[in-house]
């Protein structure tokens, strides 16, 4: 396929009678305000608003919108999550743009592609952006006769849990074989430094190492500024001297951060085969959890993959490893008792087959990782939970009622998870070569 650069223009909407507290941190908006932002899109008939009951913890700021007989999504990108939104539009409708193109000439039965609806002013987004702050707001058709689902769990039938699965795999394998076709170049990614098994490292370092200043870690914080600037406080300890030392000290964590220091090389393994040059970098989703995946509510069979807000330049095999790691983890990432954390081998030969019997991008070499790529980022998200853990939770926050050691948990299963992996590691390399026959 021909490669492709997309950009997009970041003009501001001059509308003279917007309200001004559309700008600036998040708040609580009225109808009358959301009635009025849905007026600069390009929609007809009588508006019918309410909260999107699936809006999830970023994007907050996500309604129903009915326009006369069209339905509608209606989002505010979350500035204090992505602190660039351009990138994020950017990335968005790149994704957008190389889907639809390449269904033009390949059409994939069942397969739609978010649809952008068009502001007055023919601008595939809405920017209030100001003095007082980031104000970028979308508004997406609403893909109809279409379910998700948080979890296989919510499907009692292990047949429908399996063709579910099944199912992930071949969007995953779709929607990469849709995208190969941009540059990477020309699109930075909306969270810097994330996916980034490097940066993490030396995070975990600093960390061990105790430092608290920016002038402590200086050794170790990267060049770019404004990879500085977004990662840098993750560099940090933050919680007091006293804590940061049981926590170091805990004999629990004793072998588990003998774990990630022993295995660092492995855990760079995807940006080590970029870099020699083994394997694609391309585009990717970045959060490929089976929530962002939409099922035709008839057939059953996936039809979008959708929050594209994490696009960024890696390789395909960061999205199926982070897929496939949170489906067959049978405990979930709160389980106390890691004897009960184990790999689902059903589950994981369903998404494999599903994956393997659709995509046709694909390169051998890049096949030859898909098994360690999954137990890469199981190893990559058990690091930052410890880490995050270690400097006293600053990055994955605790919510009210959570356990003060949630983290540590996370990370000890996450870990344990990757050991499960690797010890399934020869069954799993043969389920790929009996469906690559």
């Amino acid at each position: 396929m021909n490669e492709q650069v997309i950009t997009i223009a970041t003009d501001r909407a001059v509308i003279e009678d917007r309200p001004s507290h559309l700008t600036g941190a998040y708040q609580d908006y009225t109808t009358a305000d959301i009635n009025w932002v849905i007026q600069q899109f390009a929609v007809d008939g009588d508006l019918q608003i309410a909260p999107f009951p699936g809006r999830g913890n970023i994007n907050l700021h996500t309604y129903e919108v009915i326009a006369g007989e069209r339905e509608y999504l209606l989002q505010k990108v979350n500035s204090d999550v992505f602190a660039m939104p351009y990138r994020v539009m950017n990335g968005m409708i790149s994704s957008i743009t190389a889907q639809r193109e390449s269904l033009a000439v390949n059409p994939i039965d069942g397969w739609e592609a978010i649809e952008l609806v068009p502001t007055l002013q023919g601008k595939a987004f809405l920017d209030l952006t100001d003095e007082h702050g980031w104000s970028v707001w979308r508004l997406m058709v609403r893909i109809p006769k279409s379910r998700s689902y948080k979890s296989l769990s919510e499907v009692e039938s292990r047949e429908e849990q399996l063709r579910l699965a099944s199912e992930m795999g071949r969007g995953l394998a779709i929607y990469s074989d849709l995208t190969s076709c941009i540059k990477p170049a020309g699109v930075e990614g909306s969270l810097p430094g994330y996916r980034d098994t490097g940066l993490y490292y030396r995070q975990f370092h600093s960390v061990m190492a105790g430092n608290r200043t920016m002038g402590d870690a200086a050794a170790l914080l990267p060049d770019d500024p404004i990879l500085r600037t977004s990662t840098g406080p993750h560099f940090l300890v933050g919680c007091s001297p006293q804590e940061a030392k049981e926590r170091k000290n805990d004999p629990e964590l004793a072998p588990f951060i003998a774990l990630v220091e022993e295995q660092e090389p492995f855990a760079m393994g995807l940006w080590t085969a970029i870099a020699q040059g083994r394997i694609r970098q391309t585009l990717i989703h970045g959060d490929t959890k089976i929530e962002n995946f939409l099922f035709d509510s008839e057939t059953g069979n996936v039809k979008a993959l959708v929050d594209l807000d994490t696009i960024m330049s890696f390789t395909w095999l960061a999205d199926w490893g982070d897929m496939l790691r949170s489906l067959v983890n049978v405990a979930g990432e709160k389980e106390t008792d890691l004897g009960k954390v184990n790999v689902d081998t059903e589950v994981y030969r369903a998404v494999t087959e599903g994956f393997l019997s659709t995509a046709t991008e694909v390169t051998s070499q890049e096949v030859s990782m898909m098994v360690s790529a999954v137990q890469v980022i199981a190893l990559e998200l058990g690091l930052r939970f410890l880490t995050d853990y270690l400097k006293g939770d600053t990055y994955f926050q605790l919510g009210e009622g959570d356990p003060a050691d949630l983290n540590k948990t996370r990370a000890m299963v996450q870990l344990t998870l990757y050991r499960r992996l690797a010890e399934f590691g020869p069954e799993a390399e043969a389920i790929i070569r009996s469906l690559k026959k």
